[in-house]
Order: structure tokens, then C-alpha cells, then sequence
């Protein structure tokens, strides 16, 4: 292909770009958003036309070479390559190979992150080739550690574990949160079931809060706000299986950043390494770094991906017993005598859901600036994510802009940067789970032989007696069944989120020892949720002339902090660093105003606008306001470059706390690394060898309004008397008070490099213990009216050992092997709850009108999963009662063992297993991502079974004569039919102990196969195709569903399925550009 196709292409392509529809921010609509791109677009190429003839010099030449590492000879990606004195300068390509225009007489000064500068003239030839030696320990690169502290990585005191933005890159995810899967040791990624969009649940070292085990995310040193729209899964009751306008994943504002313009992550797992963050950093950091530009030419890169995307994970359903109502009349409105599934044998029959699902294509491109000279820098970004979800109707499009400024003053002393990041996303019909208002049910339960075109084709009819269109369906069977193709097309949502996040950041260095820093961050989001329910819904969930509900949210936090930082050699052998600061942070959160027109319905039907709401009872107005203030110090001694004393300190004061005993807390830690190879005289083989202990204490806030007890106007959605001014539910009990949670955390690792780096091992073996959590007990009758009181109490436990491996198995000239194992294990207990709580036990989750409960329960893991099962003789069979109808046939009941803990679904152990092979200009990269142990419950199974509908109700009908044996309570042998048995162990209320499964799974979760285009020309840098593909197969899998997908991302319904989305396989193409 020559230049000017390839050009012509890429400019097209561009503009291509130009058919996504939506905005970044409210205010621009389409027209403004596709002129406003036109003109990037048209300065783009201006510039890339500037930069053709920039680059066509007489008195140049283009020098090109490879540059490789002297301790293993491989190649070095990422090298900078600079003529010295000017700004002009590139970097290597993935194979170490760069090119660059230089006159003879120019040197190059070669630069790459743990090797010696080297600098070398150009001469007469045109070939210069390098050899990079490593630094006295490439263990002493500089990293970004809490409140953007910079050290070096040989004395950090606790565990901290980076992936490089590429890693997130080689296959993209819509969340990019998602791509950190099997990437970290000890960091546990479940996603959440509503697909593209959805929140991300992540858990670092085990959970170990009754309110929140999230981590805190930290962009640039400032903390994020993470808050979204409301999680899904967490009202007791009836709700647990779904709202009755669907359950509701709110998303998490994580999804928004845009990957490519991730340098690095750096997840810090202990106590000691979030300290400094008190009681927001309790449940671990991660710490996201953006890219900023770079002093030279202008540089661009432009990044597309395009995968198509397929389930791969549906349940099992029969095709070989009908319903009795096939052969029967269908009703006017689609209705059938029988729902179920359990008539004779017939052949021909079809089962297939698999029609129902789309192919999703899902494409993300983005398009990136970076210039600058020595003084000031600017980074500009913009992506844009546009997907169709397998799930019909289910669209997704995002918009992401990033501008970054960064500059320097008075000989660098001062340090100015700047950055604004606005998004917008807009999800068309995000899929729920749950059993209402979900299309899965009605989809699996649909009885077999009656043709589900038929319902696809005609999902509605015009109701003569309504005088408008009507559902058309099978039932409303249960409440949980209705039309599929009626819900994606007259239950329409759409979600919108848009996010503005400005920040602003200067260092003033003003002695050689002594530096200020202060930073300043506003992070807005607004959540728009508009849900239509038409007439003809299920009148439980909607009346005839329809419902609708509109919520408008805002989320806001304002941070500034301004912090004092002092360096100085001491002697020839202590080096000492201070660190002191303060912080003020504000929260504005669940800014939320709600309007529902609930079952009173619209005045007239399927008008969904407010003025046509039948009744004002469902408008709602609420917020939640909260300020912490902080004050923190840090102290670091070092002794002869191998002893490092880190001591920490953190005070909260917090605007939760009024009320108590104290308005502040104080959070302490303290560190030692000893690094053994600069101690002892080590074999040549060990080329680094470092040894470390800490013990932190963290907390985490009370709820806001906790110890303020609130009255409020009752609506439908809220409870209590509506219109009355309701008294609050909960309140401390009368002469107590509360107090943050408190972690205690103890750590102790070590880290090993053999074979001139080659190889690398990083231990760690940690023990925390969270005490005062919260809890809501029955309250003693009291004046107020209270019915719950809100107690510190308790205490979870969790201890583990990470172990992460690197090595470089094979380095030659053509054919580089890199890989690494990351492994941990975690051992979690509820050590003790409120001793006013019946049997040790604090329900998270309750049963209400289900079969399944959600616990902690003394003595076990955190989230004991609780349902009914089938009590067994010795033989395995289950014992029965039998008594005698009043036509004296035989009544089975089942001895059952009473609600108990079935199932905990925190696995044992994770493993994580990357490979990269680097052949020539190919590449192949593949991720095995394994979970191990752990248990998980299937209410989609028992349900199927109780309809006849799943391979398990056909295979116990083909089995045994279609009989299951059982016994009796005295021993004597008898059967039952094997619909009389399932249906009395199926069910949303059945006993779902008999569809416990184990959640062990090994994923095949990344694939890359890329080709670096050699010499693409003087105007491309580098040019990457490759073929990607995530979540391919599983390796190993028991359970009838991904257990890495959660009903829910907050702490209930954890282990437990109920008509998730199933999961999807993508494949696709990326190509990244360089230029």
C-alpha cells in the first residue's frame, strides 16, 4: 500500500468517526457535536501536512537502529531518543527499533527508565545501534505512592503491584476495570450482569466491612469519586429478586475513563500503603496515572477497535417434553391453559433461546495529541465507545475528552498542570437481572412446543375492551413471566451519565530541599434514569394507562489539599524525607429528585410526560452532604541505601461523626524494608534481594445522618405514611455511640531478582482485622417510634499470602518469552457480630417470600449463603413423609435441614498467569485468569426445573422410568414421579441447597496476536494490527452460569444467579497507529 492511500484511508477514517451521535455534555446536540469535530478533524490534517514538511530537510538524514539491553540482550521498547540540545527526538518501537532525522555531528541521548543515559554521534552511516547497561538497581525507579508521594520502589515498606496502560490496551473492555482481571495478586474483579456499561464489584485482600469494601480510585493523586446511580440487589424483602420495575444496575463512574490515556496503575493493597488516606483508603487504593505530554514534535496516535461479540454461556433447556397446552386454542391476548413444561414426550420440538440474543459489536476508537517544548506540554484526547449488546435494543454510546496542561517556571522551580476530562454516556435499555421485568423469563420459562415466533412477531394486539394495544403473552405466570419481545420494546430505559472533572495542580520547589504542592479537584456527575412502562405491562408493576419514572441525580465532590515535602542527605549514611500536609474534601452525593407515577398510573395512557402524571404521591427529594477534613505527616529514614524506616499518621475529622464521643480519629503506620543484597555479600545469581514488614490502622466512616436521625415525607417508593412527616427507622441506641470501623494490619514480604533480572519473586503473607462494624439490630420499644438501632460491633478477619512471579524464560535476537504467575489466597472470618443478634448471625440478605438468604454468620466466611436442601440417608437418598390424599393417593413431603449455610462465594484462591512472545514483528499475548473453590447458587435453575423447561427436568423424566427413588423416615424405599419431585425442590421459595455448584473456573481471558508493520514510512512511527479476543472459553467450569458475574455490585446477592445476562465472548480487530 502506498503513503498517500494509506493517508487517504486514515483520513476517511477519521471522519468516519463523525457517525457516532451523541454529545459530550448536554448542551451540545448532534449538529454541534459533528461540526465541532469536523473542525479538530480539518486542524488535524493541517497539522499532519505541517509535520510532512517539517520533516524534509536537505542537510538531514534518517538514522535508524535498534537498541537492546547488555544484561540479557533483548530488545528495549519505549527507549527515548532525543538530539541532544534540541526537543526533537522519538522512541523505539515494540522491537526496539527506532528511526530518526539527524545531521552528522548530532548525538543522540538514549534514555529508557532503569538503564544508564547513554549518549552516541551520528557518523557517516546511517545505522546506529545501542546497548543500554542497567542502572545500579533497576529496582530504583521512582513511583507514585499515596497522595502522589514519589519514592523510589526498592524502600517501599508494603506491596504494590503496577499494570502498564498497554496491559489494559492489548484487549480493550468497555471498562477498563474489568481488563485488571487475573492482572494483580490478591485483587478480586467481578462484573456486573447488566453488560457494557455495568458497575465493576472489585475487592482487594478479602471483604471485610459490613457497609462498603470498595476500594478508594486515586487519578493523579487526587481521590475520585466513585458513586453511581445505585446498586442493585440491596433491599430486603421481596425486591432481593429484582425491583418491580427491574433490577437496576446504576453503573460506576470507573467505566468512563477512557484506557488509552492510562500510563500506568499502581494497585496498593495494605493498610500501610493507604494509610495516608484514613478512612477512605481502609478498603485498599488503586491509583490510576494519565498520560501527559511530552516535550518534542507533535505526536499522534490514533487507536480503533472493533469486536463482535456472541453469548457462550446460556442455560441448558429440553426440547423433548411439550407443554399440555400445545394443540390448544391460544387466548385473544396470547395466553396458554398451562405455563409449564411438564407434558408428554413429542419429537421435532425446539428449544432454542439462542435466537433471541443479538451479535454485539462493540467498537472503541480514540485519537490522541501529545507536543510540547521544555517549558509547557499539552496532552488532548478523545474517545469514543459505541456499542450494540446482544441483548436487543441494548445500545450503549460514550464520548470521553481529555485535555492536560503541564509547564515549568524560574529553572523548573515551579510546576504548573491542569486537566479537564468531560464524558458522556447514554445506555439505551441496559439489561437487568432479577425475576421482574426481566425478558429472561419469559424467554426461558416460554412453554416448549408453543413457537416463540409467534410472541416475537406479534408481541402486542389491540385490545377492543382497552381501546389501545395490549401485551401479548403467554401468562404473567408467578408475576415473573412476561413477553420478552414486549419488554425490550415497551419497557424502554435509557441511563444517561455525564461528568465533568477539572483539577489543577502546582509545585513550587523552593530550596533545593523544601517543596510545596497544592491541588485542587471539582468532580460533577449527573445520572439521568428514564424508565417507560406502557399499559399492558403486568399490573403489578404498572397499571393500564402505563407508568413512568424519571430520576435526575448528582454526585459532587470538591477536594483541595496542600501539602510540604523536605529531602535532604543527612550524612554520608542517613538520608531523611518529611512529608506534611493538610486536606479538606466535600461531598454532595444522592443529589436525586424522583418522580414515579407508580400504580396510580397517567391520566392518559402511555403519555409519558409529568404533567400526565394520575398523582404527585411518587415525587421524591433527597441528599446526602458530608465533609472530612485531614491533616497527615510522613516520615522516611533511610540508612546506607539497604534500611528504610517509612512512619506514618493521618487525622479525620469528619462531619459523620456528630454526636459521638470524638469528631476525629487518628490513623498511624509504620514500615521497615531492609534491602539484603547491599547487607550481605549475595551469589552473582541474585541480583536484588529485599526483605519488609508493616503494621497500619485504618477506618472507615459512620453513614452520614447515622447518629442525626432524619424525619421524611412519605411517598410510594419511600415507605411509612404517605405525605406524613415519617420518623427515621434507625438511630444509635440512647446512651451509646458510634465509631469508625477500625482495621488493624499486619504485613511482612519480600522481593527477589535473580540472573541479571530475569527472574523476579515478590511474597507477601498479610493479617488484618476490621473491628467496630456496623451494625442494625431490633430496637427495645422506645418513644421515638425507632424500630432499628444502628450499634458498632463485631469483628472480620482476613489473612493471605500473594505470591507474583516474573521471568524471561527465553531471550534471543528473533524470539524474546516473557511471562508471569501472580497468586493468592485468602483466608476470611467473621470473628463475631452483636451479641444481641440471634445466633450469631446478621442478615444481609433476607429470604422474604425466597428460598435464599444472605448472611454473616460467627465463625464463617463473610456472606454465608443460607437456603433449605434435602435431608439424605447414608445412600444419598432423599428422606420423604408420605401421607394420603382425600382419593387416597400418596402425598410426598420432604424432611428438610431448615435454613443453613449452603455456600460461600469467595474463592479459595486466584491465579493469574500472563504470556507475551515477541517473534520478528509478531507478538502473541494470552491471559488464563483462574479462580479456585468457593461455591455458588443457581435460582435460574431451580425455577427452570419447577417449570420443566431445563435438561436436568428432561433428563430425570428419561431416567429411571421417569421416577426418582427416595425413602421414607423409617427406612422404607419408594418413588416419586420426577415432576412431583423437582417441583417441590424448584422455585423461587424451593430449596435451592439442591443448586449449590462449584464456582472453580479457568478462563481463557485475553488473546492478542498483533503484526508491527516494519518501516511503514517516515511519517508513520509504527503501525500494529492485531486480532484480540476476551473471555474465549473457559477451561473449567462447574457452575451452569459465569461465576464472574454478580447479581449485584454491592455486598448482598454474591454467589447467586437469578436470570443474569449471560456472559459473551468478543472477537475483533485492533489497530494502533503511531505518528
Amino acid at each position: 500500500m502506498s503513503f498517500i492511500t494509506f493517508f487517504l484511508l486514515l483520513v476517511y477514517y477519521i471522519f468516519y468517526l463523525t457517525r457516532y451521535k451523541h454529545t459530550f455534555i448536554e448542551e451540545f446536540n448532534q449538529n454541534n457535536l459533528i461540526h465541532f469535530m469536523k473542525k479538530i478533524y480539518t486542524v488535524l490534517i493541517a497539522v499532519f501536512s505541517f509535520i510532512l514538511t517539517m520533516n524534509v530537510q536537505a542537510q538531514e538524514k534518517s538514522i535508524t537502529g535498534t537498541v537492546t539491553s547488555k544484561s540479557d540482550g533483548a530488545t528495549l521498547p519505549g527507549v527515548s531518543v532525543v538530539i541532544k540540545g534540541t526537543t526533537k527526538g522519538t522512541e523505539t518501537d515494540f522491537d526496539g527499533k527506532y528511526t530518526i532525522k539527524a545531521s552528522e555531528g548530532d548525538v543522540l541521548s538514549f534514555s529508557f527508565l532503569g538503564m544508564k543515559t547513554k549518549e552516541a554521534t551520528v557518523g557517516e552511516s546511517n545505522t546506529l545501534d545501542l546497548v543500554l547497561e542497567d542502572d545500579s538497581d533497576q529496582l530504583d525507579e521512582i513511583v507514585v505512592t499515596a497522595l502522589g508521594i514519589k519514592k523510589s520502589r526498592k524502600t517501599l515498606t508494603y506491596s504494590a503491584q503496577d499494570v502498564k496502560g498497554d496491559e489494559l490496551t492489548k484487549v480493550k473492555q468497555v471498562n477498563p476495570i474489568n481488563g485488571l482481571s487475573g492482572k494483580s495478586a490478591g485483587l478480586t474483579i467481578t462484573r456486573s450482569s447488566s453488560g457494557a456499561g455495568g458497575a465493576t464489584k472489585v475487592v482487594l485482600r478479602g471483604n471485610s466491612s459490613t457497609t462498603n469494601n470498595d476500594p478508594l480510585y486515586v487519578i493523579d493523586g487526587i481521590p475520585m469519586l466513585n458513586s453511581g446511580n445505585g446498586q442493585n440487589g440491596e433491599t430486603p424483602g421481596a425486591n432481593i429478586f429484582g425491583g418491580l420495575t427491574g433490577n437496576r444496575d446504576g453503573g460506576d463512574i470507573t467505566s468512563l475513563i477512557n484506557p488509552d490515556d492510562v500510563e500506568s496503575i499502581t494497585i496498593l493493597k495494605g493498610a500501610s500503603a493507604a494509610a495516608l488516606y484514613g478512612s477512605q483508603g481502609a478498603n485498599g487504593v488503586i491509583l490510576i496515572n494519565t498520560k501527559s505530554g511530552k516535550e518534542g514534535k507533535i505526536k499522534v496516535n490514533i487507536n480503533s477497535t472493533l469486536t463482535i461479540d456472541n453469548v457462550f454461556t446460556l442455560p441448558e433447556l429440553q426440547s423433548e417434553y411439550q407443554s399440555l397446552s400445545v394443540g390448544e386454542t391460544i387466548g385473544e391476548n396470547g395466553f396458554v391453559s398451562n405455563a409449564t413444561s411438564w407434558g408428554p414426550a413429542a419429537s421435532g420440538l425446539s428449544n432454542d433461546v439462542g435466537s433471541f440474543f443479538n451479535t454485539g459489536v462493540t467498537a472503541i476508537n480514540s485519537i490522541s495529541l501529545s507536543a510540547g517544548s521544555k517549558k509547557a506540554q499539552t496532552y488532548f484526547s478523545y474517545a469514543n465507545t459505541n456499542a450494540s449488546g446482544v441483548t436487543p435494543n441494548n445500545k450503549l454510546n460514550r464520548n470521553v475528552l481529555n485535555l492536560r496542561e503541564t509547564a515549568s517556571f524560574l529553572n523548573d522551580k515551579i510546576q504548573l498542570s491542569a486537566n479537564i476530562s468531560l464524558s458522556d454516556q447514554r445506555i439505551q435499555n441496559r439489561p437487568g437481572n432479577g425475576l421482574y421485568s426481566n425478558p429472561l423469563t419469559g424467554l426461558y420459562l416460554h412453554p416448549v412446543g408453543i413457537d416463540r415466533d409467534i410472541y416475537k412477531n406479534k408481541f402486542e394486539y389491540f385490545n377492543t375492551d382497552l381501546n389501545m394495544m395490549d401485551q401479548y403473552a403467554t401468562s404473567f405466570d408467578g408475576t415473573i413471566q412476561q413477553n420478552p419481545y414486549w419488554l425490550i420494546n415497551r419497557n424502554p430505559s435509557e441511563d444517561v451519565v455525564q461528568r465533568v472533572l477539572a483539577s489543577a495542580n502546582i509545585k513550587y520547589q523552593i530550596t533545593e530541599n523544601f517543596a510545596l504542592q497544592s491541588r485542587a479537584s471539582y468532580d460533577k456527575s449527573f445520572f439521568t434514569f428514564d424508565k417507560r412502562l406502557f399499559g399492558g405491562t403486568d399490573s403489578n408493576f404498572a397499571p393500564a394507562t402505563g407508568r413512568y419514572i424519571l430520576e435526575k441525580t448528582e454526585n459532587t465532590q470538591q477536594y483541595i489539599d496542600l501539602i510540604g515535602t523536605y529531602n535532604r542527605e543527612l550524612s554520608e549514611d542517613f538520608d531523611f524525607g518529611l512529608t506534611v500536609g493538610t486536606s479538606l474534601t466535600k461531598y454532595k452525593t444522592g443529589d436525586q429528585i424522583q418522580l414515579d407515577s407508580g400504580l396510580e398510573g397517567l391520566s392518559f395512557p402511555n403519555e409519558f410526560t409529568l404533567a400526565n402524571f394520575e398523582s404527585s404521591r411518587g415525587i421524591r427529594q433527597q441528599v446526602v452532604n458530608r465533609e472530612v477534613q485531614s491533616i497527615f505527616g510522613a516520615a522516611n529514614i533511610g540508612y546506607k541505601n539497604m534500611l528504610y524506616l517509612d512512619i506514618t499518621g493521618r487525622t479525620d475529622w469528619s462531619s459523620t461523626l456528630v454526636n459521638t464521643d470524638s469528631k476525629s480519629f487518628f490513623y498511624p503506620s509504620v514500615g521497615l524494608t531492609g534491602i539484603l543484597t547491599e547487607a550481605f555479600e549475595m551469589p552473582e545469581s541474585i541480583s536484588f534481594a529485599k526483605l519488609r514488614v508493616s503494621y497500619a490502622e485504618v477506618g472507615k466512616d459512620i453513614p452520614a445522618y447515622a447518629t442525626v436521625p432524619l424525619r421524611t415525607i412519605g411517598t410510594t417508593n419511600s415507605g411509612g405514611q404517605i405525605g406524613a412527616a415519617n420518623q427515621a427507622t434507625f438511630a444509635p441506641i440512647v446512651g451509646e455511640t458510634l465509631q469508625p470501623e477500625r482495621q488493624k494490619s499486619f504485613e511482612i514480604g519480600t522481593e527477589w531478582r535473580f540472573f541479571g533480572n530475569r527472574l523476579g519473586l515478590d511474597l507477601t503473607y498479610y493479617n488484618s482485622n476490621t473491628e467496630n462494624q456496623i451494625f442494625f439490630i431490633d430496637a427495645e420499644p422506645n418513644a421515638e417510634g425507632y424500630t432499628q438501632n444502628i450499634v458498632n460491633a463485631g469483628e472480620i478477619s482476613n489473612s493471605g499470602i500473594e505470591l507474583v512471579l516474573n521471568g524471561k524464560p527465553i531471550v534471543n535476537d528473533n524470539f524474546t518469552w516473557n511471562t508471569s504467575l501472580n497468586f493468592a489466597t485468602n483466608k476470611n472470618e467473621v470473628v463475631s457480630v452483636h451479641p444481641s443478634l440471634e445466633n450469631g448471625e446478621a442478615i444481609i440478605t433476607a429470604p422474604g417470600v425466597n428460598g435464599y438468604g444472605y448472611s454473616l454468620i460467627e465463625g464463617e466466611d463473610f456472606g454465608s449463603i443460607q437456603a433449605n436442601s434435602i435431608q439424605r440417608d447414608d445412600s444419598g437418598l432423599p428422606i420423604v413423609t408420605i401421607t394420603k390424599d382425600a382419593d387416597n393417593n400418596d402425598i410426598f413431603a420432604f424432611e428438610t435441614t431448615g435454613f443453613e449455610t449452603v455456600a460461600h462465594a469467595q474463592p479459595d484462591f486466584t491465579l493469574g498467569w500472563s504470556n507475551s512472545f515477541d517473534f520478528k514483528n509478531f507478538t502473541i499475548n494470552f491471559l488464563i485468569d483462574g479462580k479456585f473453590g468457593g461455591e455458588v447458587v443457581s435460582v435460574t435453575e431451580s425455577i427452570n426445573d419447577l417449570y420443566g423447561v431445563s435438561q436436568a427436568s428432561a433428563d430425570a423424566r428419561n431416567a429411571n422410568g421417569g421416577f426418582v427413588n427416595v425413602v421414607t423416615t423409617d427406612g422404607t424405599a419408594a418413588q416419586m414421579t420426577a415432576q412431583d419431585y423437582l417441583t417441590r425442590t424448584g422455585g423461587r421459595a424451593g430449596l435451592l441447597g439442591e443448586y449449590v455448584y462449584d464456582a472453580t473456573n479457568v478462563t481463557l481471558r485475553e488473546v492478542s496476536v498483533g503484526y508491527n508493520i516494519p518501516k511503514p514510512g517516515d511519517f508513520f512511527e509504527s503501525i500494529k494490527i492485531s486480532l484480540i479476543a476476551n473471555n474465549l472459553f473457559f477451561l473449567y467450569k462447574d457452575a451452569p452460569f459465569d461465576p464472574n458475574i454478580a447479581s449485584s455490585t454491592g455486598i448482598g446477592l454474591q454467589g447467586v444467579d437469578i436470570y443474569g445476562q449471560p456472559s459473551t465472548r468478543s472477537i475483533g480487530l485492533n489497530i494502533n497507529v503511531n505518528f
